[in-house]
């Protein structure tokens, strides 16, 4: 990665959702949320159910765990996901996707590469603690730690944070603080333009990312 500079001073500023992201987008965001959450609760009932006859053979444990994140106005909760790490129970403590590698088996390499793993979360976004767009949920010692290195990152809990997101799009994972800052502003960038058309774009995209990477066809994209 390269040693390049970027200013992060307008993140200094509170965000400001425009009008075009009030109360009524807001309100058909969570109907919206709430109709395909439920219309993908087959495909998450069949993979749970695949799992269930594989894990015995494949990754013995637990099929779900849950690890506190931080969400909507810094509240706490217990994010859900498909348990992908070889062992009893996945890794509670803070580490990066990209630091995790070696504990990651065949069927959890392949969950991970296609966001199987990620389908748990809707049951989070049918409780109300997260979105299917926004910012990806941090880690409290992540959450704690940027919040007082990174100018502005407590701004973008201002939304609920997403399954899938404008920054996870354009940036993907990260493994360091200037990695870190660079999602941030497309993370601002998102909530500063929050709206029917943006929200559309990231998930038409993202349906096109979890296609490719189940037909093992590259894309541009990060996720």
């Amino acid at each position: 990665m390269t040693s390049e500079k970027f200013s992060t001073e307008f993140l200094n500023a509170e965000p400001v959702i425009p009008h075009s992201a009030g109360r009524v987008f807001l309100g058909a965001k969570r109907v919206l949320d709430i109709l395909i959450s439920v219309s993908l609760l087959p495909g998450l009932s069949l993979c749970a159910f695949v799992l269930l006859v594989l894990n015995p053979f494949k990754n013995p444990g637990p099929m779900i765990f849950g690890q506190e994140r931080v969400g909507h106005n810094g509240r706490r909760f217990n994010i859900y996901k498909f348990r992908t790490m070889e062992g009893e129970r996945e890794e509670v403590s803070p580490r990066f996707a990209t630091e995790e590698e070696e504990r990651i088996n065949g069927l959890g390499a392949f969950m991970r590469r296609t966001r199987i793993d990620e389908l748990p979360q809707l049951i989070n976004v049918l409780k109300g603690e997260m979105s299917l767009v926004g910012p990806r949920p941090e880690q409290v010692e992540f959450y704690d730690e940027y919040s007082q290195a990174i100018p502005g990152y407590a701004s973008r809990q201002v939304v609920k944070p997403g399954i899938t997101g404008l920054a996870q799009l354009k940036y993907g994972y990260t493994s360091d603080e200037v990695g870190t800052s660079r999602k941030l502003r497309w993370d601002m960038e998102y909530i500063t333009r929050m709206g029917f058309g943006l929200e559309f774009y990231i998930m038409w995209h993202t349906f096109l990312f979890v296609i490719c990477r189940l037909l093992r066809i590259e894309t541009a994209s990060k996720l």
